[in-house]
């Protein structure tokens, strides 16, 4: 719903100049100056009325807050919750949130908040969500090592959706809740925000933490005997989820084939092919996927790439991550410049995550028991 046009919005937004950066460009790399005593910058991308611009700025007055907002009629209400509280430590944007690589410099935020941004629906403008790899790409280049996004929607097509996107982007995930308040207020509120409370509607949040690598959280390893105990825990997940822990090349830890299978996806004849297993660790140590890559395709059946990702870990971005880490090999260490990646045609979450990486889908074929196999060309 567009807002209403504000009386005398020149005139207030005159009132309001101070706190207006019109030049934003012109404090690149020197933001703490406008701050005595600055610790932290941090970064507010569309802050509406500035509810949780303001209340979180008077609770920590070291930090100068940087709020951004393309409509006026909104923005000029945040400067003015800002004066009424006399804070110091804010500053207002009216711009597009891609120019933030020109307005700050390498390292200079520490924390970028996005609440409650729009969720622009339709697949063709997938690429205007601020949560998008494109924008996330861009906090990442002014954000300081270590640095935060936190995410919060009530739209939670957009949340699952995001939590795709962050890992490909080299963040690490953290706190991830899909019902915020389920126990309570927990943290300062935005104005929607108490409006979807206060109808029960459940809020997602989750904190992104910046990486250095493709994939912030994960380390491919070659299995070994040191890992049994390791594999022992990930088939457990497995069994404690009621699933079965299909078995990939490369993983007779126990040495009483346990965890050793043929070549060949399911459905298909075994055929002896070369490829590479890899265990998924996370910085923890703990087991988190298998990545199994074969240097040629199966007919019909049989991708480069199969993977797996523990049940307890799932819907948070690690297949993604580690399709990506083994798209990354195969590139690096094959040589090929496309991937074939195939998946069971009702198998809706697999079909996602290949899809992130703008995969074709070229046919679709019958496995050895009449099951359909979609399969996609993937440019590596």
């Amino acid at each position: 719903m567009r807002m209403r046009k504000k009386a005398h919005l020149e005139e207030r937004m005159e009132r309001q100049s101070a706190r207006l950066i019109e030049r934003p460009e012109e404090h690149r790399g020197r933001w703490r100056e406008l701050l005595d005593g600055c610790e932290e910058v941090r970064l507010e991308l569309g802050c509406g009325k500035g509810r949780f611009t303001v209340e979180t700025a008077k609770a920590e007055p070291e930090v100068l807050f940087v709020a951004v907002e393309r409509v006026a009629d909104a923005m000029v209400m945040a400067m003015e919750r800002a004066q009424e509280l006399g804070l110091e430590n804010v500053r207002f944007i009216d711009a597009d949130a891609r120019g933030v690589t020109d307005w700050f410099a390498p390292g200079e935020v520490n924390r970028v908040y996005l609440n409650f941004s729009d969720p622009w629906p339709s697949n063709r403008q997938a690429k205007r969500r601020l949560t998008h790899p494109d924008f996330l790409r861009l906090y990442a280049a002014v954000l300081a090592p270590g640095g935060e996004i936190h995410f919060k929607t009530d739209n939670r097509d957009l949340f699952e959706w995001s939590l795709f996107q962050f890992p490909k982007a080299g963040y690490t995930l953290r706190d991830v809740t899909r019902d915020l308040h389920a126990n309570g207020v927990n943290g300062v509120m935005t104005d929607y925000e108490e409006k979807f409370y206060s109808e029960g509607k459940p809020i997602c949040r989750c904190v992104a933490v910046k990486g250095d690598t493709l994939s912030a959280r994960l380390t491919l390893v070659r299995p070994g005997p040191e890992h049994k105990g390791r594999f022992l825990e990930y088939r457990q997940a497995f069994l404690d989820a009621g699933e079965v822990c299909g078995p990939l090349p490369g993983l007779d830890f126990a040495g009483d084939g346990e965890a050793r299978s043929a070549d060949g996806a399911a459905g298909t004849d075994t055929v002896a092919v070369k490829g590479d297993t890899f265990i998924a660790l996370d910085r923890a140590g703990k087991m988190v996927g298998v990545v199994h890559i074969r240097r040629a395709a199966l007919e019909p059946v049989g991708g480069h790439i199969d993977l797996a990702v523990r049940p307890d870990r799932r819907r948070r971005g690690y297949g993604v991550e580690l399709l990506g880490l083994a798209l990354a090999w195969c590139k690096d260490h094959l040589g090929l410049e496309a991937a074939r990646l195939d998946c069971y045609d009702d198998n809706a979450a697999a079909g996602r995550t290949i899809l992130h990486y703008k995969a074709e889908l070229t046919d679709k074929v019958a496995d050895g028991e009449g099951r359909q196999v979609r399969r996609y060309r993937v440019t590596v």
